[in-house]
């Protein structure tokens, strides 16, 4: 009965596959075999050769055929180009769719972004400055902007500077108070500082004097083997000049040696302390552990031997005079405009000394934190100040920067009440000076320094307000420390404004202007804002040579590469609506009526950007 019941499934199962065989069959094969024998009526197609509607040779279509390249190979679509037209037609075409050391240096390591994170409410129309950045990874897809060459001027016509472009404007920087040798601030006749907050705190005047051998006495041939907490204690200087000048040695090999010689000295040191901490007679010391021993006369804590070689160790620092000299050199090139921003601000002009602590005026310097520019902002800090996107990083362009520092200082002197605790909190951060405030009771930054105790308020928190009194000290008074310095003369450059979204290296060759001059005096520009793999936007204000503005601005508009129209933007990761709004010189709002959206963006999503004089 069972295999019966079986039997009976499995012939109904082979009549339904039967059946469902033979409908396809009629569905599918039947109808296709009818129409090769004319038996039903073929809709007639005309095959066209797609050579001959666009040039597949054309650069372009072939970039734009490799960007809509499937996974599988085939290529989805093609985007044909418009033909050139004249710009200063009436009615142009329609804008197209968009395409989806082993040694420690002085100065901070960047400012500290504060725990509060609050953003400023004040607001700055930067002008842009520039420099390449280290790229950060290949971008395949430019800035999108509108018709490549939709408003290409036609071969051998010459053009001048749209109406709507702003013509060149010469800027000429100031001199330097340094360089003019009027001192920032005039002491009075007995030596006393007329800014009380300018006096080395109690008790440390052996710190600043310590930052002020390094800044003026030390070379970057010394390195100083130092006590961390206590800076008068100076185990050792590191001569290190034989290597630098042995020219049988290559750099790697250079800095090999170096660390070798350090580190054999640090440990001869701490082997030293070692043995002090056992308290042997003093009739056996050496003439090297007797000295070593002689400098913690003045240190009265218990087993202070053990603990400068068990908690403390052994610090070495680098010296910074000959860095100090190349600063003082540059610094009249941007110095003096600097100092007029800070009193545009009511702020000190003494407070821009410490660039000489963050930087020594190099607008190429990077820390292994992340900070960036002369005034070495942090990325998140920088953020609330500045423009910081693929196309431009403002933290580089000293001027930009520069404003962004004095907001930054008037903001924390607002809020922690004196200068000391407002320059401590532009490496520290302003939060956790609140917090040192609140937690000793007292705004007395000697007391902060010696006493508050934060695993993040470490070495280079504690010192920074000393290192800006020493390098304030050396800056003001550079004759007594370095003898004359032949200053470099103050940055003169022209200022122009192009209504086309350009690529740098593409109008910089028909001007024939090297990039590198580019670069010079608009540290801003990124990487790839610098090899033309992103645009810089309408109305971006950009720095040339004096005598080149109108020449670039001219050629802005004649360039193959360069794009008149709307924006479109793809968003990218982090970016905001406020951010993207910041790149194009837009208001957010202007973005939102444009796309009719509301204030939260999506990766990935595309923008129409509104693009105004």
């Amino acid at each position: 009965m069972t295999e019966t019941r079986e039997k009976r499934i499995i012939n109904g199962l082979l009549v339904l596959c039967l059946v469902a065989g033979f409908l396809c069959f009629a569905l599918i094969w039947l109808p296709n075999q009818l129409e090769r024998a004319g038996a039903t009526p073929r809709v007639k197609t005309r095959r066209t050769n797609i050579s001959s509607i666009i040039d597949i040779a054309s650069p372009k279509i072939v970039r734009d055929a490799r960007r809509m390249r499937r996974k599988s190979g085939l290529i989805a679509k093609f985007v044909p180009e418009r033909r050139p037209v004249d710009p200063f037609a009436p009615k142009g075409p329609p804008p197209r769719k968009p395409r989806g050391d082993e040694f420690a240096a002085a100065g901070g390591a960047g400012i500290a972004v504060d725990d509060g994170g609050e953003e400023s409410d004040l607001s700055f129309d930067s002008r842009l400055g520039a420099q390449a950045l280290p790229d950060e990874g290949n971008d395949p897809d430019d800035l999108a902007v509108g018709d490549p060459y939709g408003d290409y001027t036609p071969e051998g016509e010459q053009l001048l500077p749209p109406l709507d472009s702003e013509s060149p404007s010469l800027t000429v920087h100031p001199q330097s108070s340094l360089a003019a040798g009027k001192p920032a601030t005039t002491d009075s006749a007995s030596g006393r500082r007329k800014r009380p907050w300018l006096v080395t705190p109690e008790g440390f005047e052996a710190d600043v004097a310590f930052w002020r051998d390094i800044y003026s006495r030390y070379d970057n041939n010394f390195v100083v083997l130092h006590h961390p907490r206590y800076l008068d204690i100076v185990y050792d200087v590191v001569n290190l000049r034989d290597i630098e000048r042995d020219p049988r040695i290559n750099k790697i090999e250079r800095g090999h040696m170096r660390k070798l010689r350090v580190d054999a000295k640090r440990e001869r040191i701490e082997d030293i302390l070692e043995r002090l901490a056992t308290y042997p007679d003093d009739s056996t010391l050496s003439s090297e552990e007797a000295r070593i021993k002689g400098l913690f006369s003045g240190v009265s804590e218990a087993n202070k031997f053990k603990r400068a070689v068990r908690e403390n160790g052994v610090r070495a620092q680098l010296g910074q005079s000959d860095k100090f000299i190349v600063g003082l050199k540059y610094s009249n090139r941007y110095l003096g405009e600097i100092e007029r921003i800070f009193e545009a601000y009511g702020l000190p002009v003494e407070l821009t000394r410490l660039i000489f602590v963050e930087s020594m005026f190099n607008t190429r310097a990077r820390s292994s934190a992340g900070a960036s520019g002369i005034w070495q902002f942090m990325r998140g800090t920088g953020k609330l100040y500045l423009r910081i996107n693929d196309i431009y990083d403002e933290r580089n362009d000293p001027i930009a920067a520069t404003h962004a520092a004095a907001k930054l200082l008037r903001h924390n002197y607002q809020k922690l009440g004196n200068w000391p605790l407002a320059i401590n909190a532009y490496n520290a951060g302003r939060g956790r000076l609140q917090q040192a405030v609140s937690q000793l009771g007292t705004r007395d930054i000697g007391k902060i320094i010696r006493n508050f105790k934060h695993r993040s308020y470490g070495f280079a928190s504690r010192n920074f307000f000393l290192e800006f009194l020493a390098a304030y000290e050396v800056a003001e008074h550079f004759e007594r420390y370095f003898g004359d310095i032949d200053f470099d003369k103050p940055l003169r450059y022209e200022e122009i404004s192009s209504n086309y979204h350009i690529s740098i290296p593409n109008v910089a060759d028909l001007a024939r202007i090297p990039v590198d001059e580019i670069e010079e005096i608009n540290p801003a520009l990124s990487g790839r804002t610098l090899s033309g793999r992103k645009l810089v936007p309408a109305g971006t204000r950009l720095r040339m040579p004096e005598g080149k503005g109108e020449i670039f601005l001219a050629l802005s508009a004649r360039a193959q590469k360069s794009r008149k129209g709307p924006v479109h933007h793809v968003v990218q990761r982090g970016e905001t609506l406020r951010s993207i709004a910041s790149i194009y010189g837009v208001t957010p709002s202007s973005i939102m009526q444009t796309n009719r959206i509301s204030r939260n963006v999506r990766r990935g999503q595309t923008l129409k950007i509104p693009i105004g004089k």
